[in-house]
């Protein structure tokens, strides 16, 4: 009887147990959001690239999609629907239609809202002009749709006008209206705080974070590189080596290649076994002879454009606008050859940088792009070649200055399936009378954030003057846990070579390179060294030919002397 008792009461146990494991797990799972957007043309500002990026950190799967574009099968398996309005427009009928019979939540923000049923009791009003939010002042006033929502709702966040609140973020039941879809960084710390609020999910206790140490080139100081990369790993962090195979002589173009020094080569995989992560930084951190760490490579910065030559030895003509075409069709073709140079142009260095530096032993794991400045076409070639990308994002094909990042790492759709680890608190910059200031004031905005990255470089030319400093404010954030690549998924891959990193930390490097191929591509890249070469053996071939000739010839005289005594004889 008492056996019985003790079964049943363990299976009740069990399965209240599994319950509440299985309901604590639903509770954490990330949902599928469907991102959807209105704006001028179809066109994907920065406003909306900021606000993806934002969103997709929360969720397990985000498709993005223009309210032209949109169709109902796409709110299949969705959880959760984002609409962006990033201007005011009279909205498709299908979509307002579907999105009036989905179930799950809505978040719209900025205009438009009021076009949906679901909001028929939300009073949208004319637009008012704030000069605070969250507590903090904005360095420029801002816009937003003064709305008043239904009575029992939830003001998650207020903007302030010089007489009145308004609220800014607002939640009742499923439905959550955000009245801006501006993306400045003031307005990015303030809808980044709430995150976890509007997506009704747990706040997270730690922020991860990272340091890079950033634009080791062949020239580098071996000595300084091995100083701050000890000092990290001597205190257990791992920490990321931005590294740059080819330094470009930025006066005459002339190559030094990161095998030819091979003191720093050395370092570099000693620092390597010691948990550092190499991100290839490029090839040379250069275009058109700008030297290597202060070049672009993959943006035009003279013509601010996208890539559209490899020569160097004069500029190319801009760019045509679209209206210089009669028609799309016309304007496309000359668009599609741009981007088959641009393509060509890309596959080339990331091959070059990814097979160079595994031939020396240095195994990427990600990706940086030099100052950050890449097309939305770039990147999607990247996309290629990584899994990871370090820094910021260029939000625009027109102009690099316009850039940003999350403040959480996610998967923005401009990077085409890449993941992003975001630069949040900058570097230490030694023209500043205090060179962290920057990281000190982001770093305070930070702390606030919950589960925003804490991600910096420091560069290894300063030696140690400031590295213990930017570690101590990254500590200040609160409880952190340091980012390291090798405990997850990541590839990096080439035609020839597979880097494969896997999340129990084994490392697996695949290579069809051959010394052959090495020699062939070192012809290419110094054709000067290589006719050198060439000539040298020659040369050697003739003076063994002549070695040859004059053996032969002294063994055919030696046979005829032989004959000729014994003729004589």
């Amino acid at each position: 009887m008492y056996s019985k008792i003790l079964v049943l009461t363990g299976l009740l146990i069990f399965f209240s147990w599994s319950s509440i494991t299985d309901t604590s797990s639903a509770a954490e799972a990330k949902p599928t959001i469907l991102f959807i957007y209105a704006s001028e043309k179809k066109q994907v500002d920065e406003n909306i690239h900021m606000l993806d990026a934002t969103f997709s950190a929360f969720a397990m799967k985000q498709q993005v999609v223009s309210a032209e574009d949109f169709t109902p099968d796409l709110l299949r398996g969705t959880d959760v629907v984002v609409f962006v309005g990033d201007f005011e427009i009279k909205l498709p009928s299908l979509l307002i239609q579907e999105i009036d019979r989905f179930k799950g939540e809505i978040i719209v923000i900025g205009y438009n809202g009021s076009q949906f049923k679901a909001f028929n009791e939300w009073k949208f009003q004319d637009e008012v002009e704030i000069s605070k939010l969250d507590n903090t002042s904005l360095s420029i006033p801002m816009s937003v749709v003064d709305v008043i929502p239904p009575d029992g709702s939830e003001l998650i966040e207020v903007g302030n006008s010089l007489y009145a609140q308004h609220p800014y973020i607002v939640k009742n039941g499923r439905l959550t209206y955000i009245a801006s879809s501006a993306f400045e960084n003031d307005q990015k710390y303030a809808l980044s705080k709430q995150m976890h609020q509007i997506m009704g999910v747990k706040e997270p206790t730690v922020h991860p974070a990272y340091i890079r140490l950033e634009d080791i080139s062949p020239v580098s100081d071996y000595k300084l590189v091995q100083e701050t990369g000890d000092y990290l790993a001597d205190r257990g962090i791992p920490f990321y080596l931005a590294v740059i195979p080819v330094y470009v002589n930025n006066e005459n173009g002339e190559k030094v290649f990161m095998k030819s020094n091979q003191k720093l080569v050395n370092v570099l995989r000693h620092l390597q076994s010691r948990g550092g992560i190499v991100i290839s930084h490029g090839y040379t951190h250069s275009y058109r002879y700008e030297e290597t760490g202060e070049g672009f490579e993959f943006w035009d910065n003279q013509l601010n454009q996208k890539i559209t030559t490899e020569r160097t030895d004069k500029l190319p003509e801009s760019l045509p606008k679209r209206e210089s075409f009669r028609s799309e069709s016309e304007y496309r073709i000359i668009m599609d050859k741009m981007d088959l140079i641009e393509k060509g142009y890309i596959e080339t260095k990331h091959q070059k940088a990814i097979e160079e530096l595994t031939d020396i032993g240095l195994y990427p794991l990600a990706f940086e792009a030099p100052h950050y400045t890449m097309s939305s076409t770039g990147y999607k070639i990247t996309s290629n070649y990584f899994t990871s990308i370090f820094g910021q994002v260029q939000l625009s094909d027109e102009d690099w200055e316009i850039m940003d990042a999350p403040l959480f790492v996610s998967n923005p759709s401009i990077l085409s399936g890449m993941k992003l680890y975001p630069e949040t608190i900058g570097y230490v910059n030694p023209q500043l009378e205090d060179p962290l200031e920057v990281v000190k004031e982001t770093v305070k905005r930070l702390k606030d954030i919950p589960g925003s990255m804490v991600g910096g470089f420091y560069h290894p030319y300063l030696g140690m003057e400031h590295l213990q400093e930017m570690l101590d404010l990254i500590y200040s954030v609160g409880t952190i846990e340091w980012l390291d690549l090798s405990e997850t998924e990541q590839r990096v891959q080439t035609d020839q070579v597979l880097v494969h990193q896997q999340e129990n930390g084994e490392l697996t490097v695949e290579s069809d390179r051959n010394t052959w191929k090495r020699l062939v591509e070192n012809s290419v890249d110094k054709p000067l060294e290589a006719m050198l070469w060439g000539l040298s053996i020659v040369v050697l071939l003739f003076i063994i030919a002549f070695f040859i000739y004059i053996v032969n010839l002294r063994a055919a005289l030696k046979k005829r002397l032989f004959r000729e005594r014994d003729y004589s004889g």
